[in-house]
């Protein structure tokens, strides 16, 4: 290609830069008439007018997210399906609330693993006393327990907001323990007096050169608290995410989708577009359907204001048949309005002299009606992920199989959901609550071992029980856990954690109803009844009935006849 000489209108060989020029042009024509991408091809009707832009995960959200937002919340209010569907999350992912299960990493505290789980005995006692307060002092605003705090984030966590938030308190005048935690609505999280975002602010947070959240700023009052003396609404306070010595202060959960994100996006976002032509389309149909149920009557009048002048010889013109017009149809208004005709159910509508009505016959609902509706709910439950039985609770469809495969693929996602959830909102409150039960002296440590100040990560090691998976078949799936822990494949706490039991708990009840049970001299289960003694058939047969043993001999003679060796009844080859 470089030795081929361009020329251009003067017939004269171009210099090399404009060459290079031209070879630059022709490319670029080449590459603009056939890309390597279809998807990335101007030609396709379907990709003419596509051009989306060039946004980065924070910069697009942070331009939309008070209208998306808005829109997703006026869906969880006013839609049932939307409602539900985070009904439904909260329930398998937060449920009743979670119990904890203390793991703090014994070889890193310098313990041994008796030491380290006798600790843990003493960490989820106190961890009881606290999430489990009747006074509610774990909560900021004492209207909930801890359960209640993690539905609430949770609601906004995978709900609408996409994102929860809670701010770590001090309260001094608990009787036992002082930290608590409260629930700050995402709204409230935004750049002081809508200032723009800059290198360090983004969207309320303010960030470092990493990207690693340095402190929040809160309105004092949600934008939409609207009342009269309400100055929160133009003040900010600035709060830091953690104290110089590390205790957290802003607990934030939420999804990073993409790199640079610092705040989170709702999973509903992709399809609120669809949640929302399906609400049309349902509120059409039953407009059409109960316009349908309503039956019309339709009172006419033949009689024609120019056929009438004609029939007098009048002069027929336009202010001529405009006023016989008014006349006729202020007297029948009156007519009517003296003599009403009144049918149960029926809607009378007076036409005006020589109008006819026309009605279409329309049939509601549609016959494709459930279709799409089933289309767009499917569509729903696999972008919040659940499934579309569970958002409907329409399990009419389902046998073992699929609703066996549905769990298990379902399950997964639950899990890692919760799992992000519990790292991000749960442990920093465990951490505060954990630095305050030491500094307070409630947990003896052996000797040599480490201090929570020295290793609080090794400290905070945790699992977090909660909701059961369920069965769908109880019998075989028990049997099933049984052979696992047998054959050494699972154990007691796993089987137990996966249907929201914590096995220590339950061995401890166990051991009590077995106390209670011998102390009242009555069997516990099937394990403690003695075993019957056998019985000889022939003592317990009735008269004449023949015992087991005789009747097999007895096909084994007629299979074998005496005398007679079986190899000699065979046939000859």
């Amino acid at each position: 290609m470089s030795d081929v000489a361009i020329y251009g209108p003067d017939d004269k060989p171009l210099p090399d830069a404009l060459r290079a020029a031209a070879r630059m042009q022709m490319t670029k024509n080449r590459m603009m008439a056939s890309t390597a991408y279809q998807g990335a091809a101007n030609d396709h009707p379907s990709l003419a007018k596509w051009r989306p832009g060039t946004w980065s995960g924070q910069s697009a959200l942070s331009w939309n997210r008070v209208d998306l937002v808005d829109r997703l919340n006026d869906v969880a209010r006013n839609d049932g399906w939307g409602a539900a569907g985070t009904s439904r999350l909260v329930d398998n992912i937060i449920g009743s609330g979670w119990t904890l299960a203390a793991r703090p990493n014994h070889v890193s505290l310098n313990m041994t693993f008796e030491q380290a789980d006798a600790i843990s005995d003493r960490i989820e006692a106190l961890w009881r006393d606290y999430t489990h307060d009747v006074d509610k002092w774990c909560d900021a605003e004492r209207t909930k327990t801890m359960a209640g705090i993690l539905g609430l984030a949770a609601r906004q966590r995978f709900g609408p907001e996409g994102e929860a938030m809670g701010v770590i308190v001090w309260h001094d005048n608990a009787p036992l323990f002082q930290t608590a935690v409260h629930v700050v609505d995402p709204a409230r999280c935004s750049n002081p007096n809508g200032r723009m975002d800059d290198e360090f602010l983004r969207d309320g947070v303010v960030i470092n050169g990493y990207g690693a959240p340095q402190g929040y700023h809160f309105r004092k009052s949600h934008p939409g608290e609207i009342f009269a003396g309400n100055t929160g609404l133009w003040q900010w306070e600035y709060v830091e995410r953690e104290t110089e010595w590390g205790r957290p202060i802003v607990v934030h959960a939420f999804e990073q989708k993409r790199a640079g994100m610092t705040r989170g996006v709702s999973d509903w976002a992709p399809i609120i577009r669809s949640i929302k032509q399906s609400t049309d389309y349902e509120d059409f149909e039953s407009q059409a359907a109960a316009l349908n149920a309503v039956m019309a009557a339709f009172i006419e009048t033949p009689f024609d204001p120019e056929e009438f002048l004609d029939a007098m010889g009048e002069d027929v013109s336009a202010q001529k048949v405009a006023s016989v017009y008014g006349e006729m149809s202020d007297a029948q208004k009156a007519y009517y309005s003296a003599a009403p005709i009144d049918l149960p159910g029926v809607r009378v509508n007076m036409l005006q002299p020589g109008e006819k009505a026309t009605l279409t016959k329309p049939e509601h609902p549609n016959a494709n009606f459930e279709a799409f509706v089933n289309a767009a709910l499917r569509k729903v439950a696999s972008a919040i992920g659940i499934t579309y039985e569970q958002l409907t609770m329409d399990w009419s469809n389902v046998n073992y199989s699929s609703a066996r495969a549905a769990l298990l693929e379902i399950w997964r996602g639950l899990t890692a959901k919760k799992g992000g959830f519990a790292a991000q909102f749960m442990a920093p409150i465990y951490r505060a609550f954990l630095e305050e039960i030491f500094d307070k002296g409630l947990i003896a440590l052996p000797a040599g071992a480490v201090p929570f100040d020295q290793n609080p990560a090794a400290w905070c090691h945790a699992d977090w029980i909660g909701p059961g998976r369920g069965w769908i078949d109880p019998l075989r799936e028990a049997q099933a856990a049984g052979e696992r822990i047998e054959n050494n494949l699972t154990t007691l706490q796993q089987e137990s954690a996966e249907q929201g039991r914590d096995w220590k708990m339950d061995a401890l009840q166990r051991a009590r109803e077995r106390s209670f049970y011998e102390k009242l001299g009555l069997p516990m289960g099937p394990a403690d009844v003695p075993a019957r003694p056998r019985v000889n058939p022939a003592d317990d047969r009735e008269p004449g009935e023949d015992t087991e043993e005789e009747v097999n001999g007895r096909k084994s003679a007629r299979r074998h006849p005496v005398g007679i060796p079986a190899i000699a009844r065979r046939k000859p080859a």
